[in-house]
């Protein structure tokens, strides 16, 4: 049963040596070390992390990032599989629409359009036959349905009918400052999207780091638990919040840690509400060498942050409101964690893990948790590749 699910998993949760460490957007170069509680030498890896194919564990290094968009696509088949290494299963109106590419046979075409959602603009790509599963791809923070340029001509090709949205706030989306951005309200924006362009039709929802977050968020609601509305979710080195305030209240930071976070977010809070100070701090983010800085430091093959990457990341910084959604993200509520979100979930959920990825790392806090949780339930399954923080655009393959 569930119950038996989660209390076996929190027991091994209470066996481990947990290792946090602070992940706080403040810079491109600068990192924070925190551990929380010392690292037990083999306690808390798994079994892949056992034969080798992680590194060591312990505390971690984070760079401290604006962000970027994580995943790789493993959505080709329609019921539960058993992973590779043998754990078990685990219409509005379109304005300014174009080819951005297109295959030999038509299906591969990539079209750029825009949504009604609101009475706000939402930027999304599509591909792929009109009669196709439906596929949709959601981003992480602070980068946008771009970093699936590769995905969507492979779930294309393969008969799949993929988009690739823009959440409110970022990409080409209108940078609304007159809302509440929330996980609550990206859930919300995904639903609706699926009702509007899925109609009757079962989808599975690929979420990269928050974008994980929300395609569980959306798959834990009434709407959602109707596996012929949601058949499953893949979450791509999965985020624990909308931002770092998670610290202060998840399960898997002790009660020293959760008192030492909320004072430290409660300072951090004062200076992202003083203008010159974020202003100052936007401005040296949003800028060509920071952003290429950063991504190159959460791909594994540097080479592919290429030009058309890093200026889909800068565009939509340069748009009115951008810096106002920019601080309420980062000071709003950070939403429910995973944990809290597993026990309403109903469809199969697959995990797919970039072993090399220092922003969401796989031998701490949620990469831990998740692994443990494959190990328990047959609802979910776990993968880990050769890849970073962005494995769909890093190593496509």
């Amino acid at each position: 049963s569930r119950t038996c699910v989660e209390g076996r998993l929190q027991q091994r949760l209470r066996q481990r040596f947990l290792s946090m460490t602070l992940l706080m957007p403040l810079g491109t170069k600068a990192a924070a070390r925190i551990p929380l509680l010392p690292a037990s030498p083999q306690a808390h890896l798994g079994p892949l992390q056992q034969r080798g194919r992680v590194g060591t564990a312990g505390s971690l290094t984070v760079p401290l990032t604006l962000g970027a968009a994580a995943g790789t696509v493993w959505v080709a088949a329609e019921s539960r599989r058993w992973s590779q290494n043998g754990r078990r299963r685990r219409r509005a109106k379109a304005a300014g629409k174009s080819v951005l590419s297109a295959g030999t046979d038509g299906c591969q075409a990539t079209e750029s359009m825009f949504w009604n959602w609101r009475g706000h603009s939402i930027g999304y790509l599509s591909a792929g036959p009109e009669d196709g599963t439906p596929v949709i791809l959601i981003h992480g923070f602070g980068v946008s349905s771009g970093t699936y340029r590769k995905t969507l001509p492979a779930l294309a090709s393969a008969g799949h009918r993929a988009y690739a949205i823009d959440l409110l706030g970022f990409g080409r989306s209108t940078k609304a400052t007159d809302v509440t951005y929330s996980i609550d309200l990206w859930r919300d924006q995904i639903i609706d999207f699926c009702k509007f362009f899925a109609a009757d039709r079962a989808v599975f929802l690929v979420g990269n780091s928050v974008g994980s977050l929300v395609a569980m968020s959306v798959a834990a609601t009434v709407w959602g638990q109707d596996l012929h509305r949601v058949r499953g979710i893949v979450m791509l080195n999965c985020g624990a919040g909308m931002n770092s305030k998670f610290l202060c209240s998840s399960r898997l930071v002790p009660p020293v840690g959760r008192l030492f976070f909320g004072f430290f977010f409660a300072i951090l809070d004062a200076l992202l509400n003083f203008r010159p100070f974020v202003s100052y701090l936007f401005e040296s983010l949003a800028s060509k060498d920071a952003v290429t800085k950063v991504l190159q430091g959460v791909y594994t093959q540097p080479s592919q942050v290429d030009s058309e990457l890093v200026e889909g990341i800068l565009a939509p910084a340069r748009d009115e409101g951008a810096l106002d959604v920019f601080v309420k993200v980062l000071v709003g509520d950070p939403g429910k964690a995973p944990d809290d979100l597993f026990a309403s979930v109903n469809c199969p959920i697959k995990l797919v893990w970039g072993e090399t990825d220092t922003v969401t790392p796989l031998q701490a806090g949620y990469g831990t948790y998740f692994q443990d949780l494959a190990d328990v339930s047959p609802q979910v399954s776990f993968n880990i590749i050769d890849a970073g923080h962005v494995p769909q655009d890093d190593n496509p393959e």
